[in-house]
């Protein structure tokens, strides 16, 4: 090898050694790995709240605004997951429940919000590693790029989420998986970005688009959800509408 040769070879190992582990790291293989370590069952406790809103055909006639709020009690553990609804919180649903009977345009924020908080959306914050875990598994990967989170070094790693199951009315789709994850892999936030627009009986248009964003924390062995919040817009068939929906976990200490 001529001194020359050797000079460029010593100077290019000497750039990759001073390059931070993280910008050497594979960040896909590492939040994949994070996901697998994190489905632990650390016993949680604590309570989940939602809020939510639900506006249709503002400004006309048939307008209508539905809010959402609620909390419940959760306990999560190796014994499973158990979710405790508070009687005074069951008394004032049925209190507004009774009130809608005699006045279908009453308001039943608790109702609502006890509604739209399925078993679904508490196990998705409190054993967040296995529905992000499932979703990289039907992802493609897109890039990968530095960021910081809140002012910590992060990577983002991107994915095409693809439609789960085919839809002969759906002519454009874009699902855009976005994750901000720690030097070691575990991942701090997620923010997933859609749109689908198609036809339906060759008048009727539709385009519905949503964003969520979703902040992570670890607890002993068990990544954990602590707050997920999502906005959506859409219209179709003359009407269009728009929602919006936070989910909180705050967990007992």
């Amino acid at each position: 090898m001529s001194p020359s040769l050797r000079a460029c070879f010593a100077l290019t190992l000497a750039a990759g050694l001073s390059l931070p582990l993280d910008a050497r790291a594979d960040a896909l293989s590492d939040l994949k790995a994070a996901l697998v370590r994190l489905q632990g069952q650390t016993p949680i406790k604590g309570q989940i709240s939602v809020k939510s809103e639900n506006r249709q055909n503002e400004g006309q006639d048939d307008a209508r605004n539905d809010v959402g709020a609620a909390q419940v009690a959760f306990d999560d553990g190796p014994q499973g997951l158990r979710v405790t609804y508070p009687q005074p919180v069951l008394a004032k649903a049925l209190q507004e429940d009774t009130a809608k009977d005699a006045n279908p345009k009453a308001s039943t924020p608790t109702a609502t919000g006890l509604s739209g908080l399925a078993y679904q959306d508490v196990r998705q914050m409190t054993r967040a590693a296995d529905g992000l875990l499932r979703t990289l598994n039907r992802a493609t990967f897109k890039s990968e790029r530095a960021e910081a989170w809140q002012g910590q070094a992060a990577r983002v790693v991107s994915f095409d989420v693809p439609l789960r199951q085919p839809d002969k009315y759906v002519k454009k789709f874009s699902n855009l998986l976005e994750v901000w994850v720690a030097a070691d892999g575990t991942p701090l936030a997620a923010r997933q970005t859609q749109t689908i627009s198609g036809r339906a009986m060759m008048v009727i248009t539709f385009e519905m688009k949503s964003t969520e964003e979703t902040h992570f924390t670890v607890v002993g062995e068990r990544l954990v959800a602590v707050r997920r919040s999502s906005q959506s817009s859409g219209e179709g068939a003359g009407e269009k509408g728009r929602q919006s929906r936070q989910l909180q976990l705050d967990l007992a200490s």
